[in-house]
């Protein structure tokens, strides 16, 4: 998506959210999960991308890094998170997991990083330009066995949408 693409879904994205803000509180929580998980991420994004909004609530940092952490891993795995702009969101990462209740995943995230002595505010040396940077980035720890458990927590999700169902006010204000 080029500049312009991404002002025009912002655009898009920002009156969405509008409407899911004024939509009545029990009618939001009864939507469907994946109907109420797509209104909460399109909240959450727009105001991160909002320069007018104020501070972002400890809930929406939670649920939009938690969404891109999730994008990333199942996308491409945990090496992918940390090459792309999302991982912005890679401090935040294990105080979310901890706050939904992924206790496994936080434990297994919290051991990566600790053992290959990854530093979460600083990803610098993770930053690429081409493909063949991105392999030479695989292979410098075992991604792959953080990944094989990381697709093996299924209610992963879930929990992300039962946090913020419990957390609703703070994520949609």
């Amino acid at each position: 998506m080029g500049f312009l693409g991404t002002i025009l879904y912002n655009i898009k994205n920002m009156k969405k959210a509008q409407n899911i803000r004024n939509m009545n509180m029990d009618d939001l929580l009864a939507l469907d999960d994946d109907n109420f998980f797509d209104a909460i991420e399109c909240v959450c994004e727009d105001a991160v991308y909002d320069i007018n909004a104020p501070e972002l609530t400890e809930a929406q940092i939670f649920v939009y890094s938690l969404n891109r952490f999730e994008a990333e891993v199942n996308n491409g795995g945990l090496c992918q998170f940390f090459v792309n702009s999302s991982s912005e969101c890679a401090p935040y990462i294990s105080k979310a997991l901890d706050a939904i209740g992924a206790n496994d995943l936080k434990t297994l995230f919290d051991r990566f990083i600790e053992e290959n002595n990854i530093d979460v505010t600083d990803l610098s040396s993770f930053k690429i330009d081409d493909v063949s940077q991105y392999e030479e980035q695989t292979e410098r720890f075992d991604f792959d066995s953080f990944d094989e458990k990381f697709y093996m927590s299924y209610d992963f999700h879930r929990q992300i949408i039962t946090y913020a169902r419990k957390n609703i006010e703070q994520i949609i204000k």
